[in-house]
């Protein structure tokens, strides 16, 4: 049997096979900030990478993503209430002691999103965006 019958016949089993694809599932938090007060004012998002695993392929990685997402859109939920509250009892005060209510920067609480990647850190984004 020569080697071209033989490749012939990996190519035809081959075709209809898929290579091993590494996932990375990625969990980011999610900091928003002000921008500016341009055009009305307008607001950014940081994506910072807070933790990481390696799936061996992309139907475990998908499996993982939706168990950690679920996770973390019911902490989302319960720090958003959370924040809610804090935030009614500041104003709450300041309006009880006649004071102006200001946010001194604060934008919010972090949220946190779960992807799947090529690479760890393939969706970070560190650095604020400037107004142009």
């Amino acid at each position: 049997m020569n080697d071209r019958i033989m490749i012939e016949a990996w190519d035809e089993i081959m075709a209809d096979s898929q290579e091993a694809e590494e996932c990375i599932v990625s969990m980011y938090s999610v900091e928003r900030y002000y921008g500016g007060p341009e055009e009305g004012g307008w607001w950014g998002n940081l994506f910072i990478l807070r933790k990481y695993v390696r799936c061996s392929n992309r139907d475990a990685a998908e499996k993982l993503q939706h168990k950690l997402q679920e996770r973390c859109e019911e902490l989302n939920r319960e720090e958003q209430q959370r924040d809610s509250e804090d935030c009614l009892r500041h104003c709450e005060r300041a309006w009880s002691r006649g004071e102006d209510v200001d946010d001194y920067g604060y934008d919010g609480p972090s949220t946190y999103h779960v992807l799947i990647e090529k690479f760890p850190g393939e969706n970070q984004q560190t650095e604020r965006s400037h107004y142009e």
